[in-house]
């Protein structure tokens, strides 16, 4: 007999699997049924079919709630990080492939209702994510005691257990090489601090070690080999990953080889699934490799770290990489030689798999601080990594030269019948009613409000982990677009005092020149985040008007709109921030490549909240801001600056062929030393203007030490007001 606990969970897995049998059958009789519903049933066909097919998308909601409320114990729907390792991961597959499925349903029914396959593909990641919703249930950890606490409670049964076996002399000399725990130590469970890590042996308090003359202390093999991820918290990160990898292919094998006879499905099935197949292959090494070395390393993880980690972890690398290369290349080409060719999807569908293999491995061998392998330059391994790091860097440029660009076209065209949201959005270009323009304009200006209401600004850099999944996106998209491979590619920062006082509280980074576009901060924000990462960012509002920033800078966290309000607040926390001093005034003064850069000196009161606050100043000089972007239309936005003082006018910035593209300048910046202030709550005109003489001082001292190394030995500042 099944007890109720397994007979529960039983039942719920294979009622999913009847509702993916019924959502195949459904797949090959739904046009004769709802031809029938719609002659008997005044209804439209999308509301008929919506209602037969909800039951079934509400069965892994209802399964979630029963089962934590019966067998859980859990009162609360959703309840964050709780409930153990595997529970967390598990929970958080499973809502991911539920909502996969759940717009696929809802996409088949409204939006591609003659595209058949689409109902039995969601129906067998349904499948799967019942399965991952009745593990996760099943793994679920009701002991609510600490970490340290149940370290000690597994202290303390080791130790009970290496009493009861003291008897048997080669059992316990057995026992005690596998725990790697010298025979003549006596460890008293009581005696062990909090702080105690029964994984670690020299977490052990020194005073154990002292009362066995006899027995040496363990050599610190944590300081000699690789810190290593946990074991099972490894194999689940692979299984996660396989499975979203597997998922897409096993669509489109179920696709093409168990519903080939469906004449209907024929145009539908061939292609959808096989693009699935595509985008996972592409995407899950990426997430497996940076997410993964982020969540297992931590801040010693970048995604581009060539020839570092130890010999192992690079050659593992250079293997995986290059089967994703492959693989991708297969995948793409069944899109252009025809579908005739299926062995190239499931060829690299396999090659796709071992290059997870190879990844996930070179995460469990990555020694910290360790070399590769020795390369001798032989000239045409640099010549082609430049051609690969050119078109990497095009790639970058023009999206985020462009990012506000989508958005302008968007919110212009959409009283006029502009659909993002269509298979064709210009189908019904010029056709709409004025009344269906602006309710389509008024939806597009709802959806640009959901990133404030979703993602609010954070002074703090939100956290790398499952409760944030968004902010884990966007230090990928981060990785991608500002990492030292491509756009931003030979960096060279240098810094004035000591690396290690810039991380010291109550300092104020203050950035000059402003330049046209100053999309190289986040370049220097991310690619020294040992640093900024702790860094308040204050941008101008203008930014946040705009969707795709807005969601960005919101979901990133660590930045917010700079009003002298959240300047003060922010800076009572005395947590370090970063402004612009010259601000929107000192980019409409900004002359590209000209020899004399201007520099604004008229805002003070950056200087004033210092004093106030006991902040320290700390100048941050970008060499090459100046010549990053060109402006053509710098004359209009001066002139309608100047009337308005609102920086209005049309946002395009180009290179100096006035392509829609920055000229590729590489990063070369300058931190100064940091200036001493003292605090000053009622701060005089004279000791203002004191501290701002001295603060533009260093920023000339930093120009003029730096100018030729960096290869701007012809450029001068100019201070203008």
């Amino acid at each position: 007999m099944l007890s109720t606990r397994s007979a529960f969970f039983t039942f719920s897995f294979i009622t999913s699997l009847f509702i993916f049998l019924l959502s195949t059958l459904w797949e090959i009789f739904r046009h004769p049924t709802l031809t029938y519903l719609t002659h008997h049933i005044p209804l439209p066909t999308e509301t008929l079919e919506l209602f037969i097919i909800t039951p079934s998308m509400v069965l892994i909601p209802v399964t979630h709630i029963v089962g934590s409320l019966r067998y859980t114990h859990n009162k609360w729907f959703s309840r964050p990080l709780k409930g153990g390792f595997y529970h967390v991961i598990l929970q958080a597959a499973t809502w991911t492939l539920y909502s996969i499925a759940l717009c696929m349903v809802l996409g088949s029914i409204f939006l591609l209702p003659g595209l058949a396959g689409v109902i039995s593909s969601a129906g067998l990641v349904g499948l799967f994510a019942q399965g991952m919703m009745v593990s996760s249930l099943l793994t679920f950890e009701k002991d609510d005691t600490t970490k340290e606490e149940r370290g000690r409670q597994r202290v303390k049964r080791s130790s009970s257990r290496s009493k009861s076996k003291s008897s048997s002399n080669s059992r316990s000399s057995k026992s005690r090489v596998k725990k790697k725990i010298p025979a003549s130590l006596s460890i008293d469970p009581s005696s062990i601090t909090s702080s105690y890590d029964p994984t670690n042996l020299t977490s052990i308090p020194a005073t154990h070690w002292a009362s066995t003359p006899s027995s040496p202390p363990p050599s610190p093999s944590h300081l000699l080999s690789p810190r290593r991820p946990q074991k099972r918290n490894l194999i689940l990160w692979a299984l996660m990953n396989y499975g979203l990898l597997q998922t897409p292919y096993l669509l489109h094998a179920f696709t093409t080889f168990i519903l080939s006879t469906c004449k209907s499905c024929s145009t539908g099935l061939s292609n959808v699934p096989a693009l699935f197949t595509l985008i996972a292959t592409l995407f899950i090494p990426i997430l497996t490799h940076g997410i993964g070395g982020v969540l297992f390393y931590g801040k010693n993880w970048t995604f581009y770290h060539p020839n570092r980690g130890g010999r192992i972890h690079v050659i593992s690398q250079a293997v995986g990489w290059t089967l994703v290369s492959v693989a991708v290349l297969m995948q793409m080409a069944n899109f252009f030689v025809g579908t005739e060719f299926g062995l190239l999807v499931h060829s690299g569908n396999f090659l796709g798999w071992c290059a997870e293999g190879a990844l996930l491995y070179s995460l469990s061998d990555f020694r910290e601080g360790g070399g590769g392998i020795e390369v001798k330059d032989l000239g045409g391994g640099r010549k082609c990594r430049g051609i690969v790091e050119y078109v990497v860097a095009v790639g970058q440029d023009m999206f985020m030269t462009n990012l506000h660009w989508m958005f302008v076209f968007w919110y212009a065209g959409a009283p006029f019948g502009l659909n993002v949201f269509s298979r064709n959005p210009m189908e019904r270009m010029f056709e709409v009613t004025p009344l269906e323009g602006a309710l389509n304009f008024v939806l597009c200006v709802v959806l640009g409000v959901i990133p404030s209401l979703c993602f609010p600004y954070s002074a703090v850099r939100k956290p790398l982990d499952w409760k944030h999944p968004v902010s884990c996106a966007v230090k990928l998209m981060e990785t991608i677009l500002v990492s030292p491979f491509g756009l931003f590619r030979d960096p060279m920062i240098v810094f004035e005092d000591d690396e290690a006082s810039y991380k010291r509280n109550k300092c104020m980074f203050a950035i000059a020149p402003h330049g046209t576009l100053p999309l190289s901060v986040w370049a220097l924000w991310h690619q020294r985040c040992d640093i900024f990462d702790e860094v308040c960012l204050f941008f101008g509002s203008q930014i946040g008007m705009i969707p795709g920033y807005r969601l960005w800078t919101g979901a990133r966290g660590g930045c917010m709109t700079v009003t002298k309000k959240n300047l003060i607040n922010v800076m009572k926390t005395s947590q370090n921030v970063a402004l612009v001093p010259g601000g929107v005034s000192e980019m409409m003064k900004c002359e590209p490549h000209a020899k004399n850069i201007n520099v604004s000196i008229k805002h003070k009161g950056f200087v004033r909240i210092a004093m106030q606050q006991g902040f320290d100043l700390a100048p941050i000089v970008m060499l090459h801001e100046n010549d990053m972007y060109d402006n053509p239309m710098r004359d209009f936005q001066l002139w309608c600056y100047k009337k308005t003082k609102v920086p209005m006018g049309l946002p395009y910035y180009t290179n100096k062929w006035f392509l829609p593209m920055s000229n590729q300048k590489p990063l070369r910046v300058v931190v100064g030393k940091r200036i001493k202030v003292k605090k000053v709550e009622n701060p005089t005109k004279a000791q203002v203007e004191a501290l701002h003489r001295k603060f533009y001082e260093e920023v000339v001292r930093c120009w003029g030490k730096h100018k030729k190394s960096m290869g701007y030995e012809d450029r001068e500042l100019t201070f203008v007001m």
